[in-house]
């Protein structure tokens, strides 16, 4: 074989070869995905006091508990007005199961700012079952808080995380939100608000 059918030859090898390692076979199998909504199972809600009187005013308006909730209660907003040493919020929002099966129930931030406040301020979210009975004990008004047992769980709004347990939410029943927050006397008062923002997790038991 002379050198140039040689050459011819072994490029032709060499592209059947490039050929099989690079080039690929696709295969296309019909799947059918169906997507169907549904209106959300749990459901955020106005707790009793929702709305209710607060402290202070702004400008010419009396401060109010201040919940709103979206059209589809698939969101909420709370805003309160605490003062110095401890405000507690009782049943401003509440977390409602409206299926026939059981849900377990978590509350997560995400992000939070809430340790803008004074040194040695605390913020903590309580989940309560329906119409619990609240008892607060503690000394001094630093070490206030409801007496263990008597909430489901406990979610620090100072920092991201979530509550130190999952909350069973059984059918059709809901559980209520209290907010407690702790503020120094003769700290500065920070002059914009703190924020937490926090998920409410679901998923069937």
């Amino acid at each position: 074989m002379d050198d140039t059918r040689r050459a011819v030859v072994l490029a032709l090898a060499a592209t059947i070869i490039l050929s099989i390692a690079f080039s690929s076979v696709f295969v296309y199998y019909p799947i059918k995905a169906t997507i169907q909504p549904v209106q959300p199972p749990v459901k955020l809600d106005y707790g009793k006091n929702a709305n209710g009187n607060d402290l202070g005013s702004t400008g010419s308006q009396s401060n109010k508990i201040e919940v709103s909730i979206g059209l589809n209660n698939a969101n909420a907003t709370i805003t309160i007005h605490p003062t110095y040493e401890a405000s507690y919020y009782e049943n401003v929002t509440i977390i409602r199961n409206t299926d026939s099966k059981s849900y377990n129930v978590t509350l997560k931030v995400y992000y939070t700012n809430v340790s803008d406040l004074p040194s040695g301020s605390k913020a903590l979210l309580y989940l309560f079952s329906k119409g619990a009975t609240r008892s607060l004990s503690g000394w001094p008004s630093s070490n206030l808080a409801p007496a263990a047992g008597s909430y489901l769980a406990v979610l620090d709004l100072t920092t991201t995380g979530s509550t130190d347990k999952v909350v069973p939410l059984s059918a059709y029943d809901f559980v209520e939100i209290d907010i407690l927050v702790y503020i120094p006397e003769g700290s500065t008062m920070p002059t914009s608000p703190v924020t937490a923002k926090i998920y409410l997790v679901y998923t069937p038991s």
